[in-house]
């Protein structure tokens, strides 16, 4: 993944975030309360601080809290769109890998007839 969002009238150029980056936004969600029967990234992100969001978001771009002041001066929603993104895009793999995984496991994992 390789986008370029408009942020507050700033050009973000967002790439897919590295391992260290995600544990450098989760720990800025963890000061947030997530409903319960969510069923979107955007519902999950829609009931969160902007605060929360800018501060997540500039985790998962430059690695640390550099960016928050900057991306406060966009919208929410501005905030909202690369976040969904990036945890979509992420899922997708995720899930892609694990398949990947099994398929590994599966073969090593077969009894030898005989």
């Amino acid at each position: 993944m390789n986008k370029v969002y408009i942020i507050g009238g700033r050009a973000y150029n967002i790439s897919s975030p590295s391992i260290r980056k995600f544990s450098l936004a989760g720990k800025e969600f963890q000061t947030e309360e997530i409903a319960t029967g969510v069923n979107s990234f955007r519902e999950i992100f829609d009931g969160m601080e902007k605060e929360t969001l800018c501060k997540a978001l500039s985790c998962l771009i430059s690695g640390d809290l550099s960016l928050a002041d900057d991306l406060s001066h966009g919208e929410k929603q501005e905030l909202i769109e690369p976040l969904c993104t990036i945890y979509t895009e992420s899922e997708k793999a995720f899930k892609r890998m694990s398949r990947i995984a099994e398929s590994v496991c599966m073969l090593t994992a077969k009894p030898k007839n005989g």
